[in-house]
């Protein structure tokens, strides 16, 4: 099965997601029985214009990788060409939700455009930014066995 996973995220934190992502990739290469296909605004070639480019690569998408901080959710291009497509009533594409970094907390004092109404992976309620050496190559890999159930739907009822 293809899936196209959009890459939504702030570039204010490029070292942690660019920390993820090293350890993420060659984890969905692994699978067999899926493959992913994933954009990010740097595939954007010169003179292609931002926001169109962006919208156009969204509507190709299947799911989006949120990659969630802070400062994910204080960006308003995220709040209103990204964030909508994949949480609320509008949403049309399956949401992904990471928490990269430690994120507010959850309830009606924050807008989180929607995201507390959805389960952020965590590795055992730690965000990626708060763990270090082999507990984040442990999260990027429990983190691609999520996309995969995710992408083929097996997220229903197991036996005991």
């Amino acid at each position: 099965m293809l899936a196209r996973v959009f890459l939504s995220w702030c570039h204010q934190d490029k070292p942690l997601a660019a920390a993820l992502l090293a350890d993420l990739h060659p984890a969905l290469k692994l699978f067999t029985d899926v493959k992913i296909e994933w954009w990010q605004d740097s595939h954007l070639t010169c003179g292609e214009e931002l926001t169109a480019g962006i919208v156009a690569r969204l509507d190709e998408a299947d799911f989006g990788l949120l990659l969630l901080s802070t400062r994910y959710f204080s960006r308003p291009f995220i709040r209103e060409h990204e964030l909508p497509r994949f949480v609320g009533l509008a949403a049309d594409k399956g949401a992904l939700p990471v928490a990269l970094s430690p994120l507010p907390a959850f309830g009606p004092e924050s807008d989180l455009g929607g995201i507390d109404r959805l389960v952020v992976f965590t590795q055992d309620g730690k965000s990626f930014g708060e763990l270090v050496g082999v507990r984040r190559t442990r999260f990027a890999n429990d983190l691609a066995a999520s996309v995969r159930r995710r992408v083929l739907g097996l997220n229903g009822y197991r036996e005991l």
